[in-house]
Order: structure tokens, then sequence, then C-alpha cells
């Protein structure tokens, strides 16, 4: 165990211990030439670690924004170190501790960034089995971010591994699937079922007993979202055939659950690791279009009305504007013609044809020649 003060390597100054697990302890230690912080993860040799290299030469080939890289090892006191990317936040299980359950909203937001890294980790060629999935090693960034830690006994998986080659009890209880106590070899679905439980722990705020507590609809409150409960439920199913098969598939049962804004929240969150300005904006932006073109409908439909009832106003007024004009020259007409029928015959007629053009040619030329 290293105390404050410790020089590690001729360059770490050891600053506080960051957490301590099955696998070793970790440090947060500050570079005395450059000054930053890096993460110093304390490897111990003992015969339960069979390769303690593994989380070393699983780290360093990976590449994503949930994974803390490494960028040294040295050996010291017979020990190995790791030096990491520090992360500055808190894990989850210190998370629910200080804040208490966790609405709908931030657990979805979680599950989801954790599927992506999962889903990293799977995705590799050969596969990457995390197998450790728990509350304290996950580990929520200031931005909301989350971040995986402890790859310790992380797995690669080839096609032509031995089936009998996990019969070594790996895994956390409360968290490791039933294959991962010696009944089976463990797969992607195993990670599944540790994200299953992880989900349980975030709306219980603690450990589920047993494996069995998360399948029985009674240890929910009314308060659960069922769609949220039902989700839990698959993932821990103790037939590995009846969990979801890809993390994919969880991910999008998740998006499900989130009302529409959040929706649009974790599109954003998903797109890269940036700040909480930007994300406050872009996410206020995306409302904003979406109100923006619900509200465009809404004055489209609205000025379609208008010219639709201006025209048949227009209409109206024309057809009315002719019966008025019509009854006008009758009234005008009547006091002429007084009370004979053939007068009254003879006016309508003139009234229904057309106007004539009388045109007026000047007299004085022909008055003159008269005269002459």
């Amino acid at each position: 165990m290293l105390n404050s003060g410790d020089i590690l390597d001729g360059k770490y100054e050891v600053i506080r211990t960051l957490g301590k697990g099955g696998m070793g302890v970790v440090y947060l230690c500050k570079n005395i030439i450059l000054g930053n912080l890096w993460a110093i993860k304390e490897v111990i040799q003992d015969k339960k670690n069979i390769d303690i290299l593994t989380e070393a030469n699983i780290l360093k080939n990976l590449n994503h924004p949930g994974i803390r890289k490494i960028v040294d090892t040295f050996y010291a006191n017979n020990n190995l170190y790791m030096v990491q990317d520090y992360v500055d936040g808190q894990t989850l299980k210190e998370y629910v501790k200080e804040n208490g359950i966790i609405q709908i909203e931030k657990i979805c937001r979680i599950v989801s960034d954790l599927c992506d890294i999962i889903g990293y980790l799977h995705n590799q060629n050969p596969v990457i089995i995390y197998r450790d999935i728990k509350p304290s090693n996950i580990m929520i960034m200031k931005s909301g971010k989350v971040v995986l830690i402890d790859f310790g006994i992380s797995k690669v998986y080839k096609n032509d591994m031995p089936q009998d080659i996990d019969m070594i009890c790996a895994g956390s209880n409360g968290y490791a699937a039933p294959e991962q106590y010696g009944s089976g070899k463990c797969c992607m679905q195993t990670d599944i079922y540790g994200i299953g439980m992880l989900i349980y722990f975030m709306v219980k705020g603690r450990t589920p007993y047993t494996g069995i507590e998360p399948l029985l609809d009674e240890n929910y409150g009314p308060e659960i979202n069922n769609k949220l409960k039902r989700t839990i439920q698959k993932c821990v199913k103790i037939d590995i055939n009846e969990r979801y098969a890809l993390v994919e598939d969880l991910k999008e049962a998740i998006s499900k659950i989130l009302p529409k804004n959040e929706k649009v929240k974790l599109e954003i969150l998903n797109d890269s690791n940036i700040s909480k300005s930007v994300i406050t904006k872009k996410i206020n932006i995306k409302i904003m279009n979406r109100s923006m073109y619900d509200r465009s409908i809404k004055i489209f439909f609205c000025f379609t009305f208008a010219i639709i009832a201006s025209i048949y106003i227009l209409y109206g007024n024309k057809k009315e504007s002719t019966i008025s004009n019509t009854a006008d020259a009758k009234e005008i007409v009547s006091p002429i013609v007084g009370s004979s029928s053939i007068e009254q015959n003879s006016i309508k007629e003139f009234i229904k044809k057309p106007t004539r053009r009388i045109r007026v040619v000047p007299t004085k030329g022909i008055s003159s020649s008269i005269a002459q």
C-alpha cells in the first residue's frame, strides 16, 4: 500500500487513493515533471491473478471515449503499475449513495452510454467480454458522460476456445450472471445480464439480494415504469437465449422508454463528448427547430383557410352587388313607366338587352350646307 508523497518510476507522485478492488489499488498521481494528473493502478501479483498483463494487453489496443487509455506501464515493488487517463467524477455507487434513487431519464442516459461502450468491446475481433459490470466500475463524469473502469477480469474470447475455459469463478456477487459461477461459458449476454442488474440497482438504490429478485414483479414499486421493469427482467433471464441478443437491442429498448424531448437529448449526448454548454445549446436548437416546424404547419393551414374564406366573402359580395344593382335599376325605371303593363314589359326587355353606344356627330357643318 502506497502513501501520499511516495514517488513511482522517478516521476509520479502519489496524491491519494482513488479506489480499491479485488485486482489492485488505484492512486491519483501527479507527474512531477509535467504537472498533469494520472490514475495509476497497482496490480498486485498473487496466485489469483493468472495473467496480470491481461488488462494492459486489452486496453492498449482500445480507443473509445468511454474507456480510459493506458499511456505507460512499469514494474516497481514487485508489482505491475498501469498509468491511465484520470477521470474527474464519481462512481455510480458513490453517486447513488449521495443522490439517492436516480430518475428514469438519467437511468436511460447512463444505460445508453454504457451500451455504446460494451457494444464497442463486443464488436472487437476477437470479442472482448467485460464480465464485471457493477456500480463501482462505472464512472460518471462531471459532464454526465459514462466511463467504464477496471478491466481486471475482462477476457478476450476466440471461437476456438474450449467450453470449460470459465470454470474459475469471476465476477461480483449480485451482478455476475449464473454462467460466471462455473456453469458455462461467458458470452455477450453475460454483460447484458450485468447491465440489467445495474439498472435494478439504480431503480432500487441497492444491490439485489439474489439473481431471482429482479425477475419478480412484487419487488418493484408502483412508481416503477413498466417498460423499464420488463427491460430489466429480459436482461436478467437465467436462460441466456431469453436475454437480449445484442447490447444494441437493449439500447433500442431503452430509447423507447424515454419521452420525446429526452430522446432528442440522448441523440445529441451520444454524438460526442462535448461540453455541457454546447450540449444545452444543441438541445435547445433542436427542440426549437421542431417547435418552429410545428408552428409553420399551423400557420400554413391558417393562411390557407384565410385565403379560402376571403375568396368566398368576395364572391358573395359580388353576387349581392349584382342583385342590388338590378333592384336599383328597377326602382329608377318604375316611376317613369307608370302602371302600364306594356311599358313595364318594354322596360324589362330594355334592361335585359346589352347597352349600345351612340356616337354623337357634330351638326355645325351640316347646318351650314343646308343654309347655302
